[in-house]
Parts: C-alpha cells; structure tokens; sequence
C-alpha cells in the first residue's frame, strides 16, 4: 500500500504533528547552543576564579612575608633602643668623668701656679742673700784689705755665686 504524501500533509493531525517535531529540533538545537554557551561561560568563569586565587594566593604570600619583615624589623628597632640607651648611659658617664677630671686639672693648675709664685719668691730671696752676702763679703775684704793686709789684689779675691734655677 501506497502512501500518499501529499494527501498525508494536507491533514491537521500531520501537520501538528510536524510543526511539534519541527519545533522540538529547533529548541533541541537552541537548548544544545545555549548549554554549549553556558559550559564555555562557566569554563572562563572557572579560569577567572582559578587566576584570582592565584593572585590571592600570592599576595597572602606577600603579605606574610611583610608580617616576617615587619616583625623582624621591630627586633631591630628594639635592638637598636637599647643600643641608644647604653650609648646615652655611657655618654652621660664620660661627661661625668670630663667635669671631675676638669675639676682636678683646675686644682692641679692653681696647685702648679702656687708653686711657681712660691719658687719665684724664694728664688728672690735667695738672690737678696745672696746679693747681701756678697755685700758683706766685700765690706768685709775693705775693711781687712784697710788694716794691713795692702798685698793682695782684687784679682785674687774668689767670690762664689749660686744661682737657682727653675723648671
């Protein structure tokens, strides 16, 4: 038996029945683009993520990494706070021990000064002595050279003389 195919389209029922199968292709064929669309969103979507987690990843990296340093750091500065401390501690002692040394330096150079005027007053007195010794001893040789003991010279007349020296 022979089937008509014109007489077959020319019904309602097969023309539904087409126009349904038609449509179902079409949404078929939409249904796998838009699915086919919507892997390829969530595979970039999934890349993009992976990346950022990359990038999060490797900034918490850099950001333990500063907390290390900063910590580090904040020892060193605590080292070098103590290290100013001792510094002032001991430069505070030094300038204590320049005032007493001053201090005695200053006693010394009066001590030193006292002395020299000492020495100088005594160098002086013993120039006067000697000044006034050498005086007699002259008054002394004129009056023996006057009572008769003409013979000798001036010439053989000794005097002795000191001198004082300083330092």
């Amino acid at each position: 038996m022979a089937v008509d195919l014109k007489s077959e389209l020319t019904r309602p029922l097969a023309l539904i029945l087409m126009a349904l199968a038609a449509l179902g292709w079409v949404l078929f064929a939409l249904s796998s683009w838009s699915s086919a669309s919507v892997q390829k969103a969530q595979r970039l979507q999934i890349i993009e993520l992976s990346e950022k987690a990359d990038r999060v990843g490797a900034e918490l990296a850099k950001q333990s990494q500063a907390i290390g340093s900063l910590a580090d750091l904040e020892a060193k500065v605590a080292a070098t706070r103590d290290d100013l401390t001792r510094i002032s501690q001991t430069r505070n002692d030094l300038q204590t021990d320049l005032a007493t040394t001053q201090r005695n330096l200053s006693a010394m150079r009066r001590d030193l000064t006292e002395a020299d005027r000492s020495l100088q007053t005594q160098s002086q007195k013993l120039t006067d002595l000697q000044a006034a010794g050498e005086e007699a001893a002259a008054q002394s040789q004129n009056v023996s050279s006057g009572s008769g003991k003409r013979g000798r010279s001036a010439r053989g007349r000794r005097s002795r003389s000191f001198s004082v020296r300083s330092r």
